[in-house]
């Protein structure tokens, strides 16, 4: 059955820098009643158990976590892992592909930001299908617009509808105050509306090769600048209560091996 929040208090919170030494790290109070006891349904063993916080703010981080794993994975630790920004989009696939796996490794780890991270990683993944297959395509054969470049302005347009898609998942997963100026979602959205404009006035006979080359050429420099825009997915200073809860079942493994053939 469900323990009441007036149980006993939870033990203290360790943050954990990816480069702390092995001196004991400071304690914070866990707030009685707060999200972190909602950590896993097990209640009571958690009441036993001490949490530690270990914030990630690039790719090296995830790195360094999963080469710790053994050390902070262990039986009697509870593991609150906070990813608070990536370097780029780009490399927003590699960090999934590393870091799911390893939330889901281990029953006390859990990411909040898990889902919103696998949402930039399928947004990786198709940006970097225009820049190594698609594009490349219509760069060919634009001259001529043979069969091949018409499946590629197919797949442009299916392109746009996606990123639409997985940018209005990334909104939702930020919250009104960080979706205002987040520089992702407004690269995302610039480069959606170009992909969709560029296909349909070619499919409709509306732009002639000198134009579509233009637009091949702009297209190229706004999937570049999406795919290095730096990732934020929560402001720590404003969103301090969190639930920390086993991600079991998250990882997409048909995604996780899709990653590699970009």
């Amino acid at each position: 059955p469900p323990h009441s929040i007036a149980s006993p208090p939870f033990p203290a919170i360790s943050r954990i820098s990816p480069d702390a030494s092995s001196s004991s790290p400071d304690q914070i109070p866990a707030r009685a009643g707060s999200s972190n006891q909602l950590f896993c349904c097990c209640s009571l063993l958690r009441r036993q158990k001490e949490m530690m916080l270990y914030e990630i703010h690039s790719h090296a981080q995830i790195q360094d976590l999963q080469a710790r794993s053994d050390e902070l994975g262990h039986p009697e630790g509870i593991m609150g892992v906070d990813l608070v920004s990536l370097e780029s989009v780009r490399i927003a696939r590699e960090s999934y592909a590393l870091l799911c796996p390893l939330i889901k490794e281990f029953v006390f780890w859990g990411c909040p930001q898990l889902k919103n991270l696998s949402v930039v990683a399928r947004l990786s993944l198709e940006i970097q299908m225009l820049e190594h297959d698609v594009l490349p395509q219509l760069k060919v054969q634009e001259a001529k617009l043979e069969q091949g470049a018409l499946e590629a302005l197919l797949l442009m347009k299916n392109s746009a509808i996606m990123l639409l898609h997985l940018r209005k998942r990334f909104m939702l997963a930020l919250g009104v105050l960080l979706a205002e100026d987040d520089l992702v979602l407004a690269r995302v959205k610039k480069l959606s509306i170009m992909l969709k404009d560029t296909a349909d006035a070619v499919l409709k006979g509306d732009g002639n090769i000198a134009w579509l080359e233009e637009r091949v050429l702009l297209l190229v420099q706004l999937v570049t600048n999406v795919l290095e825009t730096p990732v934020r997915f929560y402001d720590p200073d404003e969103d301090d209560e969190k639930t920390y809860q086993p991600a079991r079942g998250c990882c997409d493994e048909y995604f996780l091996g899709a990653w590699q053939t970009v």
